[in-house]
């Protein structure tokens, strides 16, 4: 009697055991999905920086185009002076 008694214990899983797997499962999902999360957040940051460089770029272009124009006017004035 003793031996379907084991034979029983040895056939249910361990509930415990169980639990803390599927435990691990789900943590490490969730780390996963975590990373992923701040891998999309660094890729957006690295875009905006790449937008406002841009942008930087281009209003220093403008300004120096704008500077080239007054310049330009300035001698234009001068010639008109003489």
């Amino acid at each position: 009697m003793q031996s379907k008694n084991n034979e029983k214990f040895i056939e249910q899983p361990n509930l415990g055991l169980t639990l803390g797997f599927l435990g691990s499962v789900f943590e490490t999902l969730g780390l996963l999905i975590g990373t992923i999360g701040e891998g999309v957040i660094l890729q957006e940051m690295v875009e905006e920086e790449q937008v406002e460089k841009k942008i930087r770029s281009d209003q220093k272009n403008q300004l120096s185009q704008i500077e080239k124009k007054l310049d330009y006017v300035i001698k234009e004035l001068e010639l008109l002076k003489r």
